[in-house]
């Protein structure tokens, strides 16, 4: 008899989605059926994989039976749905991630990572689906170093889950990201005090509006060294300090940085990775005075500040 080994199903929940997405059942009991046969004869499929394929979906609470034929549950809405992206969840952005690392050594040598249809709205969806705790984790983490910051500008942060808890803070608060990216998030924050304006911070045409604080959150790392000193060095023109919370290398931290830049890399084809010293040099050398790394507890990234 097999064991429950490993400790965790969570990986093969993930592979179970994936395959599932690949082979075309969730878009076949999404649209056209609700059986393990229908599934077979809709995407060609062996029947006992799809009978197979069916009912885990079902064991892992995304279909439920109603009245002899399977119907999505609300946790596989987000996979299914992309009106919203805060009804999206993780799930869709952790399998197109697991398509890019699949994909990696074809990126590795150069090829394009894979796009799915709706990659930029799964990725605002597990943006959204930040737990509370991290965002407020690394809210306080910037205004710790600008406290008399009255006006912040926050960069690459669609769909706005750290400029929200800026603007519950008190501050006001404008959100920069490509326009494709800000679209996508209005909805979402016709209601909040945040205002949004489309342009891209890596982008050296891209001015941003004057401010007392420059900020944003998993930004530096997903762009290789020139892409990150323009947005330190757009930050630098709107700002006299940034706080940019993101991965640094340090001795003992398990590869977390390392592990995050090759995850960037396999979805973006870009991405970089520093230690203290590195990222030091690297604000500085932006145009900002003075640059210090600053630990936040309770998050394994940590503050990037320059003044």
């Amino acid at each position: 008899m097999p064991t429950r080994d490993l400790g965790t199903d969570e990986y093969r929940e993930r592979l179970l989605c994936h395959a599932a997405r690949r082979t075309g059942v969730l878009d076949a009991l999404a649209t056209t059926t609700g059986t393990a046969e229908g599934v077979a004869e809709e995407t060609g499929i062996d029947p006992h994989a799809a009978d197979l394929l069916v009912e885990a979906l079902a064991d892992r609470g995304f279909l439920k039976d109603v009245g002899g034929e399977y119907q999505p549950t609300n946790r596989m809405l987000g996979i299914l749905t992309k009106t919203d992206v805060r009804s999206i969840g993780r799930l869709s952005h952790d399998l197109d991630r697991l398509d890019a690392w699949l994909a990696f050594p074809g990126t590795a040598r150069g090829e394009s990572p894979p796009r799915s249809e709706h990659r930029t709205r799964n990725e605002l969806g597990a943006r959204a689906a930040r737990p509370e705790a991290q965002v407020r984790g690394a809210v306080t983490a910037m205004l710790r170093e600008a406290p008399d910051a009255e006006s912040v500008v926050l960069v690459g942060d669609a769909p706005g889950p750290h400029a929200v808890e800026v603007a519950a803070r008190r501050r006001e608060v404008t959100l920069v990201d490509t326009p494709e990216r800000v679209d996508a998030s209005r909805a979402g924050l016709e209601h909040e005090s945040v205002t949004l304006r489309g342009g891209d911070p890596a982008d050296s045409g891209c001015s941003l509006p004057e401010a007392d604080l420059v900020a944003g959150v998993g930004v530096l790392y997903r762009l290789d060294e020139g892409g990150a000193t323009t947005v330190l060095r757009n930050a630098r023109a709107a700002a006299p300090t940034c706080v940019f919370v993101e991965p640094v290398a340090e001795t003992g931290d398990d590869g977390y940085a390392t592990l995050a830049a090759l995850d960037a890399f396999a979805r973006e084809g870009t991405a970089s990775v520093h230690d203290r010293a590195g990222v030091v040099s690297l604000v500085e050398e932006s145009g900002y005075g003075e640059a210090t790394v600053v630990d936040i507890p309770g998050l394994d990234d940590r503050a990037v500040v320059g003044r």
